[in-house]
């Protein structure tokens, strides 16, 4: 189910929709070189801004390959690189995306591996089995 959900929002995206709060993370694909598209919401902590996802989701191993994408958010682009928090790091933006995203809660607990049910504290728990990372403007190449 979330695969075609998110297929919709990045569709909406694509003809200038900005569909509730995910933006659309693109980079490319570690093997393909591809461009890959995936929603991701913006966790915002003290005016620095974080994307997270459970550490077995593949747009993950390509973030990691690419240091750098594209955001966007309807026809809004920005480049950006990204800064992968150590896992001691990841706690206070885990807990705050439980705070900032009531909606996508239920969804984030299960790529987390955490209960329905959780709290604040057991996102925050949830860093040893998540990926956090810090993004940057980044200048354009070319």
């Amino acid at each position: 189910m979330l695969k075609y959900g998110n297929r919709m929002v990045i569709f909406l995206n694509r003809v200038g929709l900005a569909a509730g709060p995910p933006r659309i993370l693109t980079v490319r694909g570690r093997v393909s070189g591809e461009p890959r598209s995936t929603p991701v919401s913006i966790v915002d902590v003290d005016g620095t801004r974080y994307v997270v996802a459970g550490k077995r989701m593949e747009w993950v191993k390509n973030v990691r390959a690419a240091g750098h994408g594209e955001i966007r958010r309807g026809r809004n682009r920005e480049l950006v690189s990204f800064a992968e928090l150590p896992e001691d790091q990841r706690g206070p933006v885990l807990r705050a995306y439980w705070h900032q995203h009531i909606q996508g809660r239920k969804v984030a607990a299960r790529i987390f591996e955490v209960s329905d049910g959780a709290g604040p504290d057991d996102f925050a728990a949830a860093a040893p089995r998540c990926a956090v990372f810090k993004l940057e403007t980044a200048q354009p190449t070319g």
